[in-house]
């Protein structure tokens, strides 16, 4: 029997399960993460306490299977936006959720100077934002990600830096080429964005690293954003 871990993080919880070849659910295991609203417009979350509960939940539902797993899959609310410190894999500040308000002004400006429209919800200003609000940063190797690639790099214990095609998209975070071919050069230049943050942009389906985290250190075969 083929065994296959999905994990699904939404805006207030994060589902675990494993499913079988039939897709037939074997277990299932569910945290309620609510972010958190300091004032109006404002919406965050810990990195940190996200990436211990998706590893709870995780092998929570693997041990209670009892086999072992034969893949991995991710999939996310898009556009919610982390910065990370790529050596100690320590979060820099709160992650910012796509639903955060402060940077409404950032899209106000960019269209009004470059006539592009970007919407707070796209992670470019958000990522913008947490860099030049976060102080302390000069020499320090980050890393950008929505919370796939948080996932990822969390089940991988800091060897996967990923992101796929629909949580890249310029849709979802106003940095990558409409045609997807690329991050945008004019935009990260705009914002002062450093193209050595933003992740190695992947296919939605296929091997790009191995969940060390778990038990047997099964491949992380799949990421895809879900809405």
């Amino acid at each position: 029997m083929t065994h296959l871990l999905a994990i699904d993080v939404g805006t207030t919880g994060l589902r675990a399960a494993v499913v079988d070849e039939h897709l037939t659910i074997l277990a299932l295991e569910y945290r309620h993460t609510p972010p958190a609203t300091p004032a109006p417009g404002l919406v965050e979350f810990d990195g940190v306490t996200m990436a211990e509960t998706v590893l709870e939940a995780a092998r929570t539902v693997i041990d209670r299977v009892g086999a072992p797993i034969d893949a991995v899959g991710i999939t996310n609310q898009r556009a919610s936006t982390i910065v990370w410190d790529r050596a100690t894999g320590a979060p820099i500040g709160p992650g910012l959720g796509w639903q955060d308000l402060r940077t409404l002004m950032e899209c106000i400006t960019a269209r009004a100077e470059h006539g592009w429209i970007i919407a707070p919800n796209q992670a470019v200003t958000k990522l913008a934002w947490l860099l030049g609000n976060t102080p302390d940063l000069d020499g320090r190797d980050l890393c950008f990600g929505t919370v796939d690639s948080w996932v990822a790099w969390t089940l991988s214990g800091g060897a996967v830096h990923v992101s796929d095609q629909t949580n890249a998209s310029a849709m979802a975070t106003g940095l990558r080429l409409v045609d997807g071919n690329g991050w945008n050069t004019e935009v990260l230049d705009a914002f002062d964005l450093p193209a050595a943050v933003l992740p190695t942009v992947v296919d939605s389906i296929g091997t790009c690293g191995s969940a060390s985290e778990l038990p047997g250190s099964p491949p992380i075969a799949e990421d895809r954003g879900d809405r």
